[in-house]
């Protein structure tokens, strides 16, 4: 992975903190192999002027609904720095008091809502702070050995482990970072979720961020092994269409299917293991929002109604009921990847932005790539 920084472009933000923050926010999302579709987050902590123009220190950070590769001002809501700081020493926060007392604190209360990762931005102690998903490094975390390789290759990191994103994971690096300076580290690595580099130099936060995701690319590289499946077969449009309409009746609505059939997706549906290595969920818990937590793997030939599709349904709403709390909602059953047996690979959704997105992350899993 090579860096995109531009010292002549970059010197035209010296004296604009934000204009800063947006210009290596968009270098991070303009490569997928750190985040995808509106993944990763971003923030920097600087002052402004309240209403009454009282100088205010105040962090800037991602807001819902923006992407990093396209991201301006805007989509950089103001939030009062102290305050927020002061979440992360409570003992517990409900996800939607969190949400209630973020945007309480927010400056402009028209702006986006602010990451659910702000109150972390927030106390770790540099200007800027990068956060993205990186697929290397996440790949070496999901290995059954992963502790223990990401120990060996990130030793100047300090790796935790996996928790839910929001307050919980703000609280758990709160306390990591009291018993740990983080000045002594080049990064924050959270297994199965994504890396945290950070500097009072957006330059060195970003580099950072390049350096440590090559190394883990350097490692893969050196120790995995590609899988390569490629296969060729005609696919039946009728079955397809048969597909598609099982879906459909599953979510409630009419869904477009987006079917990969490239030699790739092809090898991959043909594998004997397929309905084993698909079902391992997606990369980073980030892409469930995405995929659904499993994809549907259909025969050869779909029968009638597609029976895997109702199974699908079933084992869902299985999985919800043995899974839920008292403050989730079920939502649509319906899948939102098809692994088509000998066909290749499907995209599900309601319009073709969201099956693009889910396409884009289907090549994670269908492409040949190294694997330890």
């Amino acid at each position: 992975m090579k860096s995109l920084w531009n010292d002549e472009a970059a010197a035209a933000f010296s004296d604009d903190d934000l204009g800063m923050r947006v210009y290596s926010s968009r270098l991070l999302g303009s490569d997928e192999n750190l985040v995808m579709h509106g993944g990763g987050n971003t923030s920097v902590k600087a002052t402004t002027n309240d209403f009454f123009g009282r100088a205010l220190k105040v962090l800037y950070v991602k807001g819902s609904g923006w992407d990093l590769k396209t991201i301006e001002k805007p989509g950089f809501p103001a939030i009062k720095l102290q305050e927020t700081q002061m979440l992360a020493e409570l003992e517990t926060l409900s996800d939607t008091d969190m949400t209630q007392q973020l945007r309480v604190l927010m400056l402009d209360p028209s702006a986006p809502s602010p990451s659910v990762e702000a109150i972390l931005h927030a106390i770790l102690p540099s200007k800027f702070i990068d956060h993205t998903h990186t697929d290397a490094i996440i790949t070496l975390s999901n290995n059954p050995q992963g502790k223990r390789i990401l120990e060996a290759v990130f030793p100047d990191c300090l790796i935790l482990p996996y928790v839910m994103p929001g307050f919980i994971l703000s609280r758990q690096v709160n306390q990591a970072i009291k018993q740990n300076d983080p000045n002594h580290y080049k990064g924050i690595i959270l297994m199965h979720h994504g890396v945290f580099t950070y500097s009072d130099e957006a330059k060195i936060a970003y580099e950072n961020m390049i350096e440590l995701a090559s190394r883990a690319e350097v490692y893969i590289t050196e120790n995995g092994t590609t899988l390569i499946a490629t296969a060729e077969h005609e696919v039946d449009l009728l079955g397809l269409a048969r597909i598609r309409n099982a879906v459909s009746l599953a979510r409630g609505e009419a869904q477009l299917a987006i079917l990969d059939r490239s030699p790739d997706a092809q090898g991959y549906s043909t594998l004997d293991t397929v309905a084993e290595i698909s079902s391992r969920g997606p990369i980073t818990p980030d892409h469930v929002i995405r995929t659904k937590r499993i994809p549907v793997v259909i025969g050869a030939t779909p029968a009638k109604g597609v029976p895997e599709i109702h199974q699908y349904v079933t084992d869902y709403k299985k999985y919800f009921e043995e899974n839920r709390t008292p403050q989730l909602q079920i939502l649509d059953p319906a899948p939102r990847v098809g692994i088509w047996r000998n066909a290749g690979s499907i995209a599900f959704g309601s319009g073709v932005k969201e099956c693009n997105i889910v396409a884009d992350i289907c090549l994670l899993y269908t492409s040949p790539s190294p694997r330890d």
